[in-house]
């Protein structure tokens, strides 16, 4: 933090070797005079290390060392330095109101920097970059409220989780966005859409996602984010409708809902539409020409893919273990093995939390037992 005459403002550094060597020499005390009407300036006692990226161009409430004059510089207007260059070390939360005191300060300003445990960010460079892949020059708020948080999730979310799983990019956001359905995770998917169309994930394929959302979350639950996909392609200027997938009619939806159910799950289910309590079998019946039938029939995604969506729902809303460790298993019959389902699990951990991750390895364990025992 920096106090300014008695005055305090928080501030979270950049992640670069300059800012790190200074903050290695904190606590400093430091009379910084006015200087060209845009900032405050003092010499440093040494002179840290200067790697990477400068700029010319200063914004207000933003700290930069200039290594020319071995100086440590906080910035009250924009502007531009060229032909000079600065590192950025440093950014105070209240922006504005720093650099609204600092227009009105004497010609040198008391200044103390200190640190306070975790409040200069530690972003790694690998989440940093992660992060305007999926979000293109946007800046999170919450860099500024909550960086504690935001550096310990960034750095776990995007770093550590992506270079622990291996996946490829598509099935990664596929996985993501059908974890966020199944967890009611309407905000999250909002800003993970337009994320996973940088990753290749298609409009068609992220539309399928969501209409195929409805057979396992019910369209209460899966109604707000109907709304929230087609708000994102209109912000993007993707023409809506999509163009339509749909491979069935009305006469045989439940004759090609069959078919599926034998194709992923096997020759048990070809009668299945008609089996159970007489009370009940019409719901065999629906499961057969709805979920599968209106469904699963459709083009834009394969079996292989609809499988892993399922299995995202269902891990993500918990209470249908069973359901869940069935799937698992028409995931392994379709080419999704154990270790890939393992890593949707593990890709999906930081959007579900802990205890859903938990039961779905357990019912992965438990299908992947079972496919072993019947081969």
């Amino acid at each position: 933090m920096i106090a300014i005459d008695g005055k305090i403002f928080s501030v979270h550094a950049e992640d670069n070797i300059t800012a790190r060597e200074i903050m290695k020499a904190l606590p400093l005390e430091l009379t910084l005079q006015r200087y060209a009407g845009h900032e405050y300036f003092s010499e440093l006692s040494f002179r840290p290390t200067v790697s990477g990226e400068q700029t010319s161009r200063l914004k207000s409430g933003h700290l930069y060392y200039w290594d020319g004059g071995k100086s440590f510089v906080i910035n009250y207007e924009d502007y531009d330095i060229a032909p000079y260059h600065s590192v950025h070390i440093g950014t105070v939360d209240d922006a504005e109101g720093i650099s609204e005191y600092l227009r009105s300060a004497g010609e040198n300003i008391s200044v103390t920097i200190t640190r306070r445990e975790n409040n200069f960010m530690a972003l790694s460079e690998f989440a940093k970059n992660y992060h305007e892949k999926m979000f293109p020059g946007y800046k999170s708020k919450f860099l500024e409220t909550d960086p504690e948080f935001i550096e310990r999730f960034d750095n776990f979310a995007f770093d550590e989780v992506i270079n622990t799983v291996e996946l490829d990019d598509k099935t990664r956001f596929m996985a993501i966005l059908a974890a966020l359905l199944g967890c009611q995770g309407i905000d999250e998917f909002r800003a993970m859409a337009p994320a996973a169309m940088e990753f290749g994930v298609s409009p068609v394929e992220i539309r399928e996602i969501v209409y195929q959302s409805v057979a396992y979350l019910g369209i209460g639950r899966v109604f707000p984010f109907l709304k929230a996909m087609n708000e994102v392609f209109t912000a993007r200027g993707i023409s809506l409708p999509l163009p339509p997938q749909a491979t069935t009619t009305t006469e045989n939806r439940r004759e090609e809902g069959t078919r599926a159910q034998v194709e992923i799950f096997g020759e048990a289910m070809q009668d299945f539409w008609r089996s159970g309590p007489e009370e009940s079998r019409h719901i065999n019946l629906w499961l057969a020409a709805n979920c599968f039938g209106d469904y699963y029939t459709r083009t834009g995604l394969d079996y292989a893919q609809r499988e892993m969506i399922t299995f995202c729902f269902l891990a993500a809303q918990g209470g249908c273990e069973p359901q869940l460790t069935s799937h698992a298993a028409a995931n392994m019959k379709v080419g999704n093995d154990k270790s890939l389902l393992i890593k949707i699990i593990s890709q999906c951990l930081p959007f579900i939390g802990y205890p859903r991750s938990l039961n779905a390895l357990r019912c992965v364990n438990e299908a992947a037992k079972s496919f072993e025992e019947g081969k």
